[in-house]
């Protein structure tokens, strides 16, 4: 994997906007979700059709879960910043597996030591 996909990325995936359709449909081999992110793209109010498509394209990325090491770098990250635990846990999720977080929101992790940041839409 080098790629975690935030959850702006799938949200613009899904409304078809095309910079973020294409750099999933160029990268998704090489991309991931965190399980924060499935929580957040679910959350939103969904017709039970939409659900229903939004669970499969979900399904289709490995998706990065929990662990101690991930909770002990979300709590540093957190203490440290006043950005919104999702974010934290977006971005602890990132640093921890080395990967390049992939987001159009950059202004809210620019602060965070060690994560790299790629959007899409300033290329």
């Amino acid at each position: 994997m080098k790629y975690l996909l935030d959850s702006n990325i799938i949200i613009y995936h899904l409304k078809g906007e095309p910079i973020a359709m294409g750099f999933i449909d160029n990268h998704f081999r090489n991309s991931c979700i965190s399980f924060i992110t499935a929580i957040e793209v679910l959350s939103f109010n969904h017709s039970e059709q939409e659900s229903v498509l939004i669970k499969k394209l979900l399904s289709t990325f490995v998706k990065l879960n929990v662990n101690d090491e991930l909770i002990e770098k979300t709590v540093i990250l957190r203490k440290n910043s006043k950005i919104k635990l999702p974010d934290c846990i977006i971005a602890a999720t990132a640093i921890n597996n080395n990967l390049t977080l992939v987001t159009r929101n950059c202004e809210d992790f620019k602060h965070f030591e060690g994560l790299k940041i790629l959007n899409p839409f300033s290329a």
